[in-house]
């Protein structure tokens, strides 16, 4: 019974993806702002996302922030819990996982969180009821601990700077491959722009109402960008046994730190276990890297290290263009498990590398090899064939029908260029018109 529902839910996953309709067009009816507050807590619905700032510039604790984010939210979108309960109920029995699974996971979780993000997260429970069989407290961890108690996630990225930028400054993109829904695209419906405000600093998470970890953010302070991978590594038993929230250790060290070194120093510390293998692509005003946290232990150098672009690779992966990187979902240093190339991601994997690298010597000869923002952005929107495709079904786009965000972004200059999944679930094959530009305020 389990398999067969659980075969019938990947099944549905895959028809509504390949069936969605990708020619859907902006609105031309001009969409007028409406703003929410309570308190340090402004959220103003821009249409197609919201757009939210958590103001600790004056006396608030972390509980009374939370508390005072979850009455917004329930302001701007009075249905928040049914909805992310059922995405929730949905992501859960896609994954198989039945019963407490999940609450499970989040409660062992729970205990190595820092102290700041649980009293923020048990501020938001306070003024919520849950929905969907999910109490309130696991409804909230469990949607913020997505990262770590289920594997969601594909993503890409790319970097160049230097003699590779045709303005020698650092420019990145990264897409965020998540699963959206399967009727109601309850993700979409949801994203949203955090602007978290400290006296001394200011940081932007790019997610959804209500998830206060790191899947990509940015520090207007020091412009550092940092944005989570999954790299699964299969036969890898899942444990949650002592292990920390890589997303909200991410979040404080994106806050605290001065240099991606001490960023990824901090995650690549071999006192802090984690639940998954993954990747973080961290950028600053001169470079992109890629730290692969390899934590279980396979391979012939199980490593958790920065890759560099000119690092090292595994025998048969190439990369001959110094002052740039990319990235999929397997590690690529020499010595590290090949989930790049085996495993059941391997397709996918290798169509996407292999669409990079054709992109960037296409661009590469075209310009010279100097690369524009626009370079980049072409990149990170590029498919094989006239539409986006279904990750599902194996196509290898780097932007796809599961693509739910894509940044481009120039630390030097602080400003992002993002897109936003459609609340309409679509991903047309023209994404430029629904990029939005954003500057970044210290």
């Amino acid at each position: 019974m389990k398999n067969s529902l659980l075969f019938a839910f990947i099944c549905l996953s895959v028809i509504l993806s390949g069936n969605k309709s990708a020619h859907c067009q902006q609105s031309s009816v001009p969409v007028v702002d409406k703003t929410f507050n309570t308190g340090a807590v402004t959220i103003t619905d821009k249409g197609s996302y919201y757009f939210v700032t958590l103001d600790y510039t004056g006396k608030m604790t972390p509980h009374e922030m939370g508390e005072q984010y979850g009455r917004c939210i329930l302001q701007a979108v009075p249905d928040f819990e049914s909805v992310i309960g059922y995405y929730l109920f949905e992501i859960a029995t896609i994954e198989g996982l039945w019963g407490n699974t999940v609450p499970d996971r989040t409660h062992i979780l729970q205990k190595n969180l820092d102290q700041d993000s649980r009293d923020e997260l048990d501020g938001l429970v306070s003024v919520m009821k849950g929905a969907w069989s999910w109490k309130p407290k696991d409804e909230i961890y469990a949607y913020n601990f997505l990262p770590d108690v289920i594997r969601t996630s594909q993503c890409s990225a790319f970097g160049c700077w230097g003699d590779a930028s045709a303005n020698g400054k650092n420019i990145v993109g990264r897409n965020l491959d998540w699963f959206g829904g399967l009727f109601k695209q309850e993700l979409p419906a949801i994203q949203a722009i955090t602007r978290i405000r400290y006296p001394d600093r200011t940081i932007y998470l790019f997610g959804a109402l209500g998830h206060l970890g790191c899947i990509t953010g940015i520090s207007a302070k020091t412009g550092i960008l940092a944005g989570v991978l999954d790299s699964d590594v299969e036969g890898t038993l899942y444990s949650a046994a002592g292990c920390r929230s890589f997303n909200f250790d991410l979040r404080r060290a994106l806050e605290k730190s001065a240099t991606m070194d001490e960023i990824a120093g901090s995650l690549m510390d071999t006192a802090r276990k984690y639940t998954f293998s993954h990747l973080i692509v961290l950028a600053d005003e001169k470079k992109t890297t890629i730290l692969e946290n390899n934590i279980s232990g396979a391979g012939v150098h199980a490593t958790r290290a920065l890759r560099h672009d000119t690092s090292g690779l595994n025998p048969g992966i190439e990369w001959n263009h110094p002052h740039m990187i990319g990235a999929v979902n397997g590690f690529m240093l020499n010595g590290q498990v090949n989930n790049f190339a085996q495993g059941k991601h391997a397709k996918i994997n290798t169509r996407r590398w292999e669409l990079l690298l054709n992109k960037v010597n296409q661009l590469v000869k075209r310009s010279a090899g100097r690369l524009t923002t626009i370079d980049v952005r072409e990149i990170m929107t590029s498919f094989h064939d006239k539409e986006p495709g279904s990750l599902f079904l194996n196509a290898g786009d780097l932007y796809n029908l599961q693509t739910q965000q894509i940044l481009v972004y120039t630390p030097g200059e602080r400003t992002v260029q993002v897109y936003l999944k459609p609340k309409s679930g679509d991903n047309p094959p023209d994404a430029l018109p629904y990029f939005h530009v954003i500057s970044l305020e210290p």
